[in-house]
């Protein structure tokens, strides 16, 4: 019985420190984005902060408040955000895909603030539209787009800083 009382103490005592280990603060993300419609959007910089709050939670890590007391730091710059539109018409006949890209780079930092991690990474979603009638949108922003891509933006941002 004592072996089992052991055995599930050191169990729960490495989940609790595995659960410490999670501890992250989000110090700041940035809008140096130089080109295009996003260029010093505060929305797309809100937007981004919100969906990866509610990744890192649903992954289970402990978000702290104050940076002070967190072991670890994301610093975030949002770089490059883009709709890139690749077009094809035959006659009435008309194929049109929306690719909405965005480009990231994270920096996870210590408790002293020295670098640990770097990494950069370029996500895409696509919308792809067929019709009859050659029909343009412009290459407008779809706002189902930028959610998918910032949300896989913040998956394999996290997954290469802390894999």
């Amino acid at each position: 019985m004592r072996k089992i009382f052991v055995t599930l103490l050191l169990l729960f005592s490495t989940l609790f420190s595995y659960s410490q280990d999670k501890k992250v603060c989000i110090s700041s993300i940035e809008n140096k984005i130089q080109i295009g419609q996003m260029l010093g959007n505060r929305n797309l910089t809100f937007g981004f902060k919100n969906i990866l709050l509610e990744y890192l939670q649903d992954r289970e890590f402990q978000l702290v408040d104050s940076c002070n007391l967190s072991e670890n730091k994301l610093q975030i710059e949002l770089i490059f955000f883009d709709v890139l539109n690749t077009k094809t018409g035959f006659s009435v006949i008309h194929k049109e895909n929306d690719e909405t890209v965005l480009r990231v780079r994270a920096k996870l930092l210590d408790s002293k603030g020295k670098k640990i991690k770097e990494t950069i990474v370029t996500e895409k979603s696509s919308e792809i539209s067929m019709s009859s009638l050659i029909i343009s949108e412009g290459g407008k922003i779809n706002q189902q787009s930028v959610s998918n891509v910032i949300k896989k933006s913040c998956e394999t941002l996290i997954k290469n800083l802390f894999e």
